[in-house]
């Protein structure tokens, strides 16, 4: 007989021990693996697999043996081997040793003990474990919306319209609200032209929603009234500011798209239809699944799409493609930016804009991309291929965008595209001829240069001006405001053309350069009527100071002030501070100069007539005519150089960009050493001063006026002192 061990000492006995057997399961010696219990048996154990779980060959009991992997359980699916006791309706949903039941989507379990999507432990009550089908159009309230029908069907519901009414949305498919149309326009008032944008476009899109008593009828009338009425809408918005234009073509594009889809739906036969100005055209096609490719096209434009990529469903036979094309929204783009592309490169439009939709609703992300072909429109700029970019209209960045769109291949005349996506597309080209003027340094070394040259003569006109006692009356003060205008402007070119980054900065001095640049041809043109009062007139007479002071800053004060009222977004470009080429604003300031131009021109040409007719008679006032003569050589020089140089900055911006602002650079850097040179120079009196005032510094000592002014005094005592001043 087995004897009894003990610890040392003999105070105790071992756990698991008695006297007749070993508990392998009490002592943890046992070799039950995972999930399997240990079963302690006389003179040995067992493994038993705990509830949900068996050995491999589903046994249950087993003696463990030496290889680990056999004396482990392993779980029991019961969805599987399909021992469930989930019921009718309900799905079985395996869990780590048990399992669970679902209701399927549109059931729940009969005791209501949950809601709608229902998870329980099944009994052995089968009634309990089964799932019922919920109506949801009784418990739900109005699922499908006005005017429509709920149809409940095991696990769903399906919206249909009342007799009589259409969907105008979308196909009648389950969770889906049915929108119909509308019950009349009532006493709706229309927006007039002081009302807000908003209000014109809800008023266009209530408009255009078919009456309920007329979806029987044919749609074609109602197409036409949405082209035609898009004109008045896109007429509304060119007076906008750029910011909110750019909002407001995003909004109407992507509801004109929405509507046309629906409108088109309605609509049994292929559409080619086209606004009362010819700018706007809509064009649908349907075509059959068998067919490979469904293609719509018009003059400038083509769309090809997989008839499976725009059918709406796997039910849709007969899937429809379609586009809404625009000719003439280039004013309205202008200026919008590219996401993720630099400020200092601006794009142009050279595409009409296609609005593209299908029988699908969401188009956001297509299985097979979408080709389209688009014409480039004619522009006054060559077209560069290597230069264009498919894009599209990004109504939540407020710019264009090329995700999702490749260039397949671009000529002159057209571009070839690819998208994943479907909205609205364009072409558009880079303009890198203005970018080349911003960012040529030589060119930026010759103004920089040139204008501190001016800037530093132009300061010794005026100084000449205002303290020599030699020159005095009308013409020294128009010289003298002329002077300090292109003083003004030449410096505040200098430190403000590229505060591009600040657009209230940038918009200041783009104003003032305006006042400014304005205020030296009207003082200019001043000096012509001067010189030709002085020839006409029997007795002096002059333009008095406050008539002066009120033409030749006020004048371009007033231009000024108009222009900025009329398109105050005109001050200031993405690329300088000057006045924009948008709505053609530019010519607010070269308007008024080529009038200005054209005017002195004739101005000079009259005095010059009657000059040489005066001079070919025999006058005692001979030598006031010669003068005359030497003033209108001057001033008709003056007048050509500052003339030619703002020709020249005009035509910067045709083909030959960079040729005209060399031009324009060299000859703005020359006004004022010309008029140095010619007003102070060649004077015979201002060389005089200039000596003096030398000799006086040189000799350490401020001149005194009997000093300087001892020999003028000497001549005008021969002379009419009143004819000197005045001249």
């Amino acid at each position: 007989m087995a004897q009894t061990p003990r610890l040392a000492g003999g105070s105790a006995m071992i756990p698991g021990w008695n006297k007749d057997d070993i508990d392998e399961c009490g002592t943890n010696t046992h070799k039950c693996g995972v999930n399997a219990k240990c079963i302690n048996k006389k003179g040995s154990y067992q493994c038993q697999c705990e509830s949900g779980y068996h050995r491999k060959g589903n046994t249950n009991k087993f003696t463990p043996t030496d290889n680990k992997e056999q004396n482990k359980c392993e779980d029991i699916d019961e969805c599987d081997i399909n021992t469930h006791k989930c019921g009718a309706n309900a799905k079985c949903k395996n869990t780590p040793g048990s399992y669970q039941c679902q209701c399927e989507s549109g059931y729940r379990r009969k005791d209501n003990t949950t809601e709608f999507t229902d998870e329980f432990t099944p009994t052995d009550n089968k009634e309990q474990n089964k799932c019922d089908d919920i109506n949801e159009c009784k418990e739900l309230t109005n699922p499908c919306g006005p005017k429509s029908v709920c149809n409940n069907k095991p696990g769903f519901f399906k919206c249909s319209c009342q007799d009589g009414y259409t969907d105008l949305l979308q196909n009648d498919t389950a969770h889906t609200q049915c929108v119909v149309c509308k019950e009349g326009d009532g006493d709706k008032k229309s927006c007039d032209s002081n009302d807000s944008f908003q209000c014109a476009l809800d008023d266009f899109i209530s408009s255009l929603t078919p009456l309920c008593a007329q979806l029987v009828n044919d749609h074609s009338k109602k197409i036409q009234q949405l082209l035609d009425q898009l004109n008045g809408i896109f007429s509304r918005m060119s007076r906008q500011s750029l910011e909110e234009r750019l909002k407001s073509t995003g909004k109407v594009l992507k509801q004109a798209e929405r509507l046309a889809r629906n409108l088109s739906r309605l609509n049994h036969e292929n559409i080619t239809l086209t606004s009362n100005n010819r700018q706007i055209e809509l064009r649908t096609q349907k075509g059959s699944r068998r067919s490979r490719m469904i293609s719509v096209k018009s003059k400038r434009s083509r769309l090809e799409v997989d008839p499976n990529t725009a059918a709406a469903d796997s039910t849709d036979d007969f899937p429809l493609v379609g586009f809404l094309e625009y000719n003439s929204l280039a004013p309205l783009l202008e200026g919008a930016p590219i996401v993720g592309g630099s400020n200092s490169s601006p794009v142009i439009l050279i595409s009409p804009v296609i609005s593209t939709f299908l029988s699908r609703e969401d188009t956001s992300s297509l299985n097979q991309s979408i080709r389209f072909r688009l014409e480039h429109t004619a522009i006054n700029s060559t077209i560069d291929p290597n230069r264009t970019t498919c894009a599209f209209w990004s109504q939540d960045d407020t710019a264009w965008s090329t995700a999702g769109c490749i260039t397949l291949e671009s000529s002159e005349q057209e571009t070839n595209c690819s998208c994943v996506h479907m909205t609205s597309f364009a072409i558009l080209m880079a303009v890198n001829n203005v970018e080349e003027i911003v960012k040529s340094w030589p060119l930026t070394l010759i103004t920089l240069i040139g204008l501190s040259v001016s800037i530093i003569c132009l300061s010794l006109c005026i100084i000449t001006f205002i303290f020599c006692r030699s020159l005095r009356g009308t013409r020294n003060t128009i010289h003298t405001h002329l002077c300090l205008s292109l003083f003004l402007g030449h410096c505040t070119f200098l430190l403000g053309i590229n505060a591009h980054n600040n657009p209230v900065a940038c918009s200041v001095v783009a104003g003032l350069l305006h006042t400014f640049y304005l205020a030296s041809f009207c003082w200019m043109s001043l000096e012509g009527v001067e010189l030709y009062l002085m020839l006409v007139q029997v007795f002096n007479t002059h333009l008095k100071k406050r008539y002066l002071l009120l033409i030749g800053y006020g004048v371009p004060l007033a231009i000024v002030a108009i222009s900025a009222s009329v398109y105050p977004a005109g001050y200031g470009t993405q690329l300088h501070c000057w006045l924009s080429l948008e709505r053609s604003f530019i010519w607010s300031f070269m308007g008024p100069v080529c009038v200005i131009l054209l005017v002195n021109s004739g101005i000079f040409v009259l005095t010059v007539w009657k000059l040489a007719e005066k001079m070919s008679q025999i006058n005692p006032e001979m030598e006031k005519y010669r003068r005359i003569r030497s003033l209108t050589v001057t001033a008709v020089a003056q007048l050509s150089i500052l003339g030619c140089c703002w020709v020249f900055g005009f035509l910067q911006f045709s083909s030959s960009s960079l040729f005209f602002a060399y031009a324009f650079s060299i000859l703005n850097t020359l006004q004022g050493l010309q008029i140095f040179i010619l007003h102070c120079l060649m004077s015979k009196k201002v060389r005089a001063d200039y000596s003096r005032w030398l000799s006086a510094i040189a000799r350490c000592k401020a001149p005194t006026y009997s000093e300087f002014t001892s020999t003028s005094q000497s001549q005008t005592q021969t002379r009419n002192k009143l004819k000197d001043s005045s001249i």
